[in-house]
């Protein structure tokens, strides 16, 4: 990784790392971010009802070669997971630490960035947003 791509990482786990507290908006930075960079590997599942107006969001999804990474809401707390995947099967789930899910797809997300221009434009809209 490159000297400016290692900054940019430490600002994207900063930034993200500032509203962990705030966990609906959290999830809703998260699921937009990740939704329009790489939509066909991330899930939002979110609360519905038949009247609800709530729209809040119950987990993310992020899928990567052989990995996966969940993060839920959960009674206003986070579940973070780590998921090891082979052939759409889950074979081993660890929890993991928020810091570290958050590194971890950031890492992941900086890899796909060098191959995928949607990937990239995705890192520099959390930059500049």
């Amino acid at each position: 990784m490159a000297e400016s791509e290692g900054m940019s990482f430490e600002i994207l786990a900063a930034g993200i790392r500032d509203i962990r507290h705030d966990v609906p908006l959290l999830l809703s930075v998260l699921a937009k971010k990740l939704e329009t960079g790489l939509p066909d590997r991330v899930r939002v599942a979110r609360h519905s009802g038949l009247f609800s107006r709530d729209n809040s969001i119950n987990s993310i999804t992020v899928d990567f070669e052989n990995v996966r990474y969940v993060i839920k809401h959960k009674a206003g707390r986070l579940e973070t997971l780590r998921q090891k995947v082979v052939h759409d099967v889950v074979l081993k789930t660890d929890a993991i630490n928020f810091d570290d899910w958050i590194e971890e797809v950031l890492r992941h997300l900086m890899q796909e960035s060098d191959q995928n221009e949607n990937v990239r434009n995705m890192l520099d809209r959390f930059l500049t947003s």
